[in-house]
């Protein structure tokens, strides 16, 4: 009976490791599944990076440029020629847009930005100021110099200082040379002073060289063309804004405090219309309805162009100075009196003043 026990135990236990080692092989590991998958997709999240929503930036709207169409130019057409320094091409180039529809008027700029009276050793206009002549025939010739002067004069005794008495001596000489060029050739021709600029000591030195542009012109037989007023403030200094073209207030300068706005540019040429009516018989078309004006009906005289400048506004001291004859000419039965309330003083109306 022991004997059987111990073999009923024997293959009990050989019948439950069978059971036990049959049940690990068949069992599927989870864990270690869900792990691998787990793996695949995280290394797919690394590879792919997440995507970022298209996002659209808003453009601002820029209108397209103006075109300027060149109208082809009459052959008869009178030839304006413009010298001078970097102010000198920005008439130039501003006129050029003034006139481009009109086949009359042949612009020519042969500015030099960097020129002026000092350094001749860069450009002479004395020197070159016979070839320009001849080689475009001009009807009349507009200068605008003295913006790149405010410096040293190299002379064959030494250097002048601008401070320097000897200074204005020397360019004295320099402007009697171009104004006795110009006067040689018998063509009518303009010198346009320069405006202030922000730099003070350049300013200053302007003011000065305006002077001597405007005396040496008015002894040769040029027109001189004044338009500092046009870009100082009532003190007389260097302003960004002031009046346009069309009497409002608007930005004239450039942010470098030397160049101009587009309001600027036209102002600046403004000044040019009435001395190229009379020295060229044109009829100028008009900024307010684009009709012509007949230069006839201005009656200028040479005498008047020579004294072209800056005309001061009226001040309100003389507005109010102005028709006195009428003071104390009122007609009194013209006087109407105070509207009575036909109503009286109603309750809750808006006119209504009286006390409670």
């Amino acid at each position: 009976m022991g004997d059987i026990l111990f073999y009923f135990r024997q293959i009990s236990l050989i019948c439950l490791l069978y059971s036990t080692f049959t049940l690990t092989i068949m069992r599927p590991v989870p864990t270690k599944a869900q792990n691998f998958f787990e793996f695949l997709l995280k290394h797919k999240k690394r590879e792919e990076p997440p995507q970022q929503p298209h996002i659209i930036k808003e453009q601002a709207y820029a209108p397209p440029p103006k075109t300027v169409i060149q109208k082809q130019k009459d052959a008869s057409a009178k030839r304006i020629l413009i010298i001078g320094d970097f102010v000198a091409s920005t008439v130039a180039n501003e006129l050029d847009k003034f006139f481009a529809d009109n086949a009359g008027i042949t612009i020519i700029n042969r500015a030099v930005p960097a020129s002026g009276l000092v350094r001749i050793d860069y450009y002479s206009w004395k020197n070159n100021i016979p070839e320009l002549i001849h080689e475009n025939k001009p009807d009349t010739i507009i200068i605008v110099v003295g913006a790149n002067d405010n410096q040293p004069i190299v002379t064959p005794d030494g250097i002048l200082k601008t401070a320097q008495p000897e200074w204005i001596d020397f360019y004295k000489k320099r402007i009697a040379d171009i104004t006795e060029s110009l006067r040689y050739f018998g063509k009518p021709w303009i010198w346009m002073d320069q405006p202030a600029f922000e730099n003070k000591s350049l300013t200053q030195k302007i003011q000065t060289l305006n002077e001597l542009y405007k005396k040496a012109t008015k002894e040769a037989g040029g027109y001189f063309v004044d338009v500092w007023g046009g870009f100082v403030d009532e003190q007389g200094q260097f302003s960004f804004s002031g009046y346009d073209i069309n009497g409002k207030i608007s930005i004239l300068r450039a942010s470098d405090g030397v160049n101009f706005t587009s309001k600027g540019r036209q102002k600046l040429v403004s000044y040019l219309e009435k001395p190229l009516e009379n020295v060229l018989s044109l009829q100028m078309p008009s900024r307010e309805n684009g009709l012509p004006i007949n230069v006839n009906t201005l009656n200028l005289t040479k005498g008047d162009i020579h004294n072209i400048g800056r005309q001061s506004p009226i001040s309100l001291y003389d507005m109010a100075r102005q028709n006195t004859h009428l003071l104390d000419k009122i007609d009194q039965n013209l006087i109407k009196e105070a509207q009575q309330h036909l109503n009286g003083h109603q309750v809750n109306r808006a006119d209504n003043f009286s006390l409670p």
